[in-house]
């Protein structure tokens, strides 16, 4: 399963500060850069702040270089500066996506595993830009992605508590299951995450921590699930996040 390592502090406070070989953010220099192409467009702080619906309180510590703007932001505020958001985090030459569109990042939703159900997984809750050279290198897929944090350290070997999980819609199909990976499962209609594994007459739900009990669902003939459990998605891989 694919990992990508985050420092924990700096997540929690600016989701955008992925660590993937790239040179850290400045804060007072991504200021300057906001400024700077708002002066050349004529807005005003106060006019950004309400056309990508922020506090004035939140665009004014932005403004001043004393925060980041957090992932939610980060691609409205880009849009309405026009320039790419790579450019508004980094600098560089090329700035502006209008003729050459921004492909180093794919933004993901993020969604809260307590607000999903068999059928839907509700409105996201967030939104998070990831490498895309990351997800083409170890997911090989970017199609229905989507993330949620891990609740728990259940599976450990995975991800921890906290940890943010990228998954996948699937069809609730045992044939759409593969043995031995990872899975978001309805189960009685609560969202659990769990390794699936295929036994002769049952399918085996598992954590890897010892602290439960595998959970086995007899599989039916021709095979099909067991109605008490319905898978939703599979996870992909974890934005593991690293305490400093």
């Amino acid at each position: 399963m694919a990992e990508f390592r985050l420092q924990k502090d700096q997540y929690r406070h600016d989701k955008i500060r992925i660590r993937d070989s790239q040179a850290p953010l400045d804060k007072q220099f991504v200021a300057e850069r906001i400024a700077s192409r708002a002066k050349e467009l004529g807005l005003k702080q106060s006019e950004i702040a309400s056309a990508i619906s922020m506090p004035k309180t939140t665009m004014g510590r932005i403004w001043k270089g004393e925060n980041l703007p957090d992932s939610a932001a980060l691609f409205p505020l880009s849009d309405i500066l026009q320039v790419s958001p790579r450019w508004l985090l980094y600098g560089g030459n090329a700035r502006s996506f209008v003729d050459a569109p921004d492909i180093d990042w794919v933004t993901l939703p993020v969604h809260d595993l307590a607000r999903i159900t068999g059928s839907d997984r509700g409105a996201a809750i967030d939104a998070m830009p990831i490498r895309r050279g990351w997800i083409d290198r170890k997911l090989r897929d970017t199609d229905d992605l989507w993330l949620a944090e891990m609740p728990n350290d259940l599976l450990g070997d995975i991800a921890g508590e906290g940890d943010i999980l990228v998954c996948k819609d699937i069809e609730p199909r045992e044939s759409e299951l593969i043995d031995g990976s990872v899975y978001i499962v309805m189960l009685n209609e609560q969202p659990i995450i769990r390794r699936i594994t295929f036994e002769a007459h049952a399918i085996l739900l598992s954590t890897s921590s010892g602290r439960l009990p595998p959970i086995r669902v007899p599989r039916a003939e021709p095979p099909a699930l067991d109605g008490s459990i319905r898978p939703v998605a599979r996870v992909l891989g974890a934005l593991t996040l690293t305490a400093l």
